[in-house]
């Protein structure tokens, strides 16, 4: 049997994601897959997190309605950070196009199943750039 990667061997998540009953179940599954997991229930504390040199965050899992606008995480991720991949969570229907300009992928349900996300975040991982290409203008 594979034993399962110590804490934070996988790399760094955002998960940015304002109700609780959502978010810490999503936050202790990727936990117990490896990632280490940061939380955020705003757009502001999401941006913190992203700002602060401690942490590589290698993708950002935000839900569309995050206090502070989703949207507005998904577009700074975009100006400020574009190494990092992004997936947006619980997107209406008329804003799945501006998603799609924004992120690494289609948008995602907010209910969604643990292994479906952690599915996502493995494929968006694998096609990171690395942060020394940043300064390139390609889309996410």
């Amino acid at each position: 049997m594979e034993q399962a990667p110590r804490h934070g061997q996988r790399g760094t998540v955002l998960l940015a994601e304002h109700d609780v009953l959502v978010r810490m179940p999503i936050a202790q599954y990727l936990r117990d897959c490896g990632y280490k997991v940061l939380e955020a229930v705003t757009t502001e504390e999401a941006i913190e997190a992203l700002e602060d040199r401690r942490f590589d965050v290698g993708a950002v899992i935000s839900s569309i309605q995050l206090a502070g606008d989703g949207f507005g995480i998904a577009t700074w991720v975009k100006q400020h950070s574009p190494h990092t991949t992004m997936l947006l969570t619980g997107t209406p229907k008329r804003a799945v196009d501006a998603a799609a300009e924004l992120c690494s992928d289609d948008a995602l349900p907010t209910r969604l199943a643990p292994q479906l996300l952690l599915q996502r975040i493995l494929q968006m991982l694998a096609t990171r750039r690395p942060p020394a290409q940043e300064g390139r203008t390609a889309m996410l």
